[in-house]
Order: C-alpha cells, then structure tokens, then sequence
C-alpha cells in the first residue's frame, strides 16, 4: 500500500491511462486550429511581403531619382520591379509568394512610383489565400496600406 504522502509513490496504469487519453483528446481537437493559423500567417506574410515590396519600389523609385515599375506575372505568384524604359527587373526584386497565395487582381497597367513619391496609376492589389483575403492599397500620393477583406 502506498500513501500519498510519501515521495516514492508512482501512479497507477489506470491513471496514466486517462492522463494519455486526455492529452490525445487535446491534441486531435487542437490540429484544425494549427493549420488554420498556419495558412493565415502564410496569407498575412505574403501581405506583408507585396506592402514592403511597394515600400521598397517607392524608396528606390526617391533614391535613385528615376520612375521604377512594378509587375505582377500572369498567373500571380511573382512580382518584380523593372525599369519603366526597357523593362528589364531590376537586380534582387524578384518575389514570389507562397503557393496557397495568389495575387487576384491588380491595376490593369503596371503601377509606377516616381522619383517624387508618388504612383500612378493608383489602384489596389488583392491577396487571397486559403485563409482569406487581403488588400494592399496604393494611392496616388504613393501611401500604401493594408487592410483585411
């Protein structure tokens, strides 16, 4: 017989049995909420990638003094920067976003930052994923922001 109190008491087969069935419980019911949350931060990272993408266009587009293009692939996985003029990318902007994200629509012609900071064409680009969406919004001052569909 084996009182609690003494330190070299073990549990019983039967307790460590509920205390596994418990943590199996636990886990199964916590697994649909872990992928869920994965795919919104793959959503919310590839948000975040196209806005600092658009941040960094508009800030080469100040340094540099010359107008800089952004491009969007056909199929919405890739965007890049090129030069307005010969439309060759520019070095190291290539992005592309994760594969459960897709770029959905984005202004018709490519959208330009000047050497002033500001854009044109003005125009949104949205981001959907298996999580949900989001809008990356330029206007014509060359503001960007983000918001959640």
């Amino acid at each position: 017989m084996c009182l609690r109190s003494r330190p070299d008491c073990g549990h019983s087969l039967i307790e460590l049995t509920v205390a596994g069935a418990c943590m199996a419980i636990l886990i199964v019911s916590a697994v649909p909420g872990l992928n869920h949350l994965q795919q919104e931060w793959t959503l919310w990272s590839a948000a975040h990638l196209m806005q600092a993408s658009l941040q960094w266009g508009r800030m080469h587009a100040i340094a540099t003094n010359t107008p800089v293009s952004m491009e969007v692939d056909a199929g919405g996985r890739r965007l890049f920067w090129s030069d307005p003029t010969t439309a060759e990318p520019l070095v190291n902007s290539i992005r592309n976003l994760p594969d459960a994200v897709r770029i959905v629509s984005f202004p018709k012609s490519p959208l330009k930052f000047y050497p002033r900071g500001n854009a044109a064409p003005a125009g949104t680009y949205v981001l959907q994923g298996d999580a949900g969406t989001y809008r990356v919004i330029v206007n014509i001052a060359g503001r960007i922001r983000l918001e959640k569909v």
